[in-house]
This record gives structure tokens, sequence and C-alpha cells, in this order.
């Protein structure tokens, strides 16, 4: 399973204007709206809020990776926002969180939530994946360089 096959260019924001958790994850769930997935946008915000109460999604090396199981999403989502004044998110590592993916699923998708999780985890913890992250000027580079990082 692969990250490149569900993140898309027009989901992928390179410079979000939220300055909060709870902006960032409304801002990214708001333009996940025109995937045609999101059935119904504000119990997906909330129902993500509501996992990032059970521990923060900041896993630590300005990344964070708010998700949620919820039936406010058809099938699967994912995007991608670059924040280059940091969120708190509450991070592990109580650094600010530069980079978040935020997914979604329906229930139903149990097991490509959590397959497509564990990858973009493996991912997240090479640094050098991080970096290429932080010079990628436009989404379509940030989609490359997850692509050469799969193959790695």
């Amino acid at each position: 399973m692969r990250v490149s096959n569900y993140l898309k260019e027009k989901f992928c924001f390179m410079a979000l204007k939220a300055q909060n958790k709870d902006e960032a994850i409304r801002e990214i769930v708001s333009s996940l709206d025109l995937s045609g997935k999101v059935i119904d946008q504000e119990k997906f915000v909330n129902d993500i809020l509501e996992r990032e109460s059970l521990g923060s999604t900041g896993i630590g090396h300005n990344v964070a990776v708010p998700h949620a199981r919820t039936p406010a999403v058809k099938g699967f989502v994912i995007g991608f926002g670059r924040s280059g004044l940091g969120i708190d998110f509450k991070a592990l590592d109580e650094e600010k969180v530069n980079f978040i993916f935020l997914m979604g699923a329906d229930p139903s998708e149990l097991n490509l939530y959590l397959r497509i999780l564990a990858e973009l985890s493996k991912l997240l913890m090479n640094n050098s994946f991080r970096q290429a992250l932080i010079s990628a000027s436009c989404a379509k580079e940030v989609i490359a360089i997850i692509k050469k990082f799969e193959e790695i």
C-alpha cells in the first residue's frame, strides 16, 4: 500500500494559513471536501479533534498525523499541509509542527487505514525524507518525494 496512490497534488497545501491545531485541521478538511469523499465536514473535523483529545498526533520531528476512522468519510482520504511558522500540536518532542498529514477513513476501511498509517509513519521516520519535504517548492514535488522514498 503506497501513500502516493492516495495523496493527490490538489490536496497538498504548501502554505497553511492556520495558526493553531484546530484551524489547521479545519483548513485541510475543508479542502478535502472537494474530493467528494467527505460526507459531513463538521463531523469529520470533530472526529479528528476527538481523536486528538486522546493523545496528540504530533509524533515529533515537526510532524503531525491527525487521523480518524469516521462515517463522515466515504472510503479513504488524505491531505498534506505545510506551515512555515509551525503549529503547536502538543507534540511528543514539544516542538511545533511544520508538516501535517491528515487522514480519514470509513470504519469499514480499517485495513487500508492501518496500512497507509504504517507506511506513512515509516516514511516520516526517515530524516532525509523530512528534509526533502522542507525543500519542496510545490505540491508536485511533495508527491515526487513521496514516490521516491517509497521506492527505497
